[in-house]
């Protein structure tokens, strides 16, 4: 029954890899036939604000990478063919002339090594072919050369530790292994989040403070009334890497911290400037950032816990082509396997982060102005080169903002 059990699973997850890529490619194909419908004309509603050349320049650049994600969807699941039904992932892990946890320790490691040689290709086209092309990138191998090992180093500094450990703790306490591990994991995730903006994020980009005096003000009212401080406004040379804007809010406790790209102070006004701060100052006053911890809290106690179920499950690791046993395969299971029973579940997650950025809009609005929001918005749409139309369905299931006219008419219905 047992063998019985495996088989079908090893079907449904043969199954499961064919679909879900199908799925991505025909999204990717509505969204194409999208761009090529849109392409020579601009909707009316943007005609004001972006020339119908920029238009076409974020199309084409839209599609670029479109194309270039087709194929690597392609790569990945035929990567995900190898590595499972092929058993390439058994073959790995069997061919380490070691034992327990190190050979555990060191399939993990070797796998990572590997996806990460396998992935570096992509990266480089990215960044020397498609931004280049499209007067982006302002990366140097060098640069990016640097970044790369700095990458590596760091996950070699805090991944091995905390796998070795959560391998220990699978041998060493039997039935209790997974909720000790989950404490440890989370405990982990806070402690990232509260040293990133201060000691991981500076190895890789440099951080200063606002020179602007006006600016400044301006800042100080809005962090204010948010119960911010406004200390914690920095600027990015994001510059150095790439042309694109944006802004975003990390931290943890003191840690906290709202960024600007210097390339996007460039860009703006000092009142879009103020109108985009507002709106990452919502996502902190509504307790987007909170919210989306507990969450993820939540489901990575249900992940733990799965584990811990399956754990000592044989027809578990059969069903997904292993016929060893032991934690560092589970640990690969369920970081490569159960992302792809939870791709269904990327229109849910997607609609919430959408729901948030209204909310954090209507906060902006409320607090400054939203023409200002909207006519910063309109810029960034511009200067990034993202298109202002999109296929409802792909953006269901992959954007985690809400296309552009929606929250343009969104922005429109605020004003006072």
């Amino acid at each position: 029954m047992k063998n019985l059990i495996s088989y079908y699973f090893q079907i449904s997850f043969i199954s499961l890899i064919l679909i879900n890529h199908f799925i991505e490619i025909y999204l990717c194909r509505r969204q194409f036939k999208t761009f090529k419908n849109a392409a020579s004309h601009l909707p009316q509603e943007f005609s004001q604000f972006i020339s119908l050349e920029d238009h076409q320049k974020a199309i084409k650049y839209s599609s670029s990478k479109l194309f270039v994600s087709q194929i690597r969807l392609l790569f990945d699941a035929t990567l995900l063919l190898y590595w499972f039904p092929f058993r390439g992932a058994q073959a790995l892990y069997s061919s380490i002339p070691l034992t327990g946890i190190h050979q555990d320790a060191l399939f993990l490691i070797l796998f990572i090594l590997i996806q990460f040689g396998l992935g570096l290709p992509w990266s480089i086209f990215s960044t020397f072919w498609i931004e280049e092309k499209f007067g982006f990138n302002k990366t140097t191998p060098k640069l990016f050369i640097k970044d790369q090992l700095k990458g590596l180093i760091l996950g070699g500094i805090f991944l091995i530790p905390i796998m070795y450990l959560i391998l220990y703790l699978f041998n060493a306490f039997s039935q209790s292994w997974w909720w000790i591990s989950f404490l440890v994991m989370t405990g982990f995730q806070f402690f990232l989040l509260w040293i990133y903006p201060t000691w991981i994020a500076p190895l890789f980009n440099k951080f200063s403070p606002l020179e602007s005096e006006e600016l400044k003000n301006g800042i100080s009212q809005l962090v204010q009334k948010a119960g911010f401080k406004a200390k914690e406004i920095f600027i990015m040379d994001a510059s150095k890497r790439s042309s694109h804007g944006n802004a975003y809010f990390t931290g943890l406790g003191k840690n906290k911290r709202v960024v600007f790209f210097d390339t996007l102070l460039k860009q703006l006004s000092h009142q879009e400037i103020l109108a985009i701060l507002a709106h990452e100052l919502g996502h902190m006053k509504l307790k987007h950032i909170p919210k989306s911890m507990l969450a993820s809290i939540g489901f990575s106690f249900f992940g733990f816990w799965l584990m811990g179920m399956m754990a000592q499950s044989p027809w578990f690791y059969q069903g997904h082509f292993f016929k060893s046993q032991s934690a560092g395969i589970l640990i690969f299971l369920f970081t490569q396997a159960i992302p792809l029973y939870l791709f269904w579940f990327s229109p849910l997650s997607s609609w919430l982060s959408r729901r948030r950025e209204f909310e954090a809009d209507a906060y902006a609005a409320e607090n400054t102005k939203s023409q200002h929001l909207i006519e910063a918005l309109l810029k960034l749409y511009q200067q990034n080169s993202s298109p202002v139309i999109t296929d409802k369905w792909y953006s269901r299931f992959y954007h985690s903002h809400p296309p552009a006219l929606e929250r343009i008419k969104h922005l429109e219905s605020l004003k006072t």
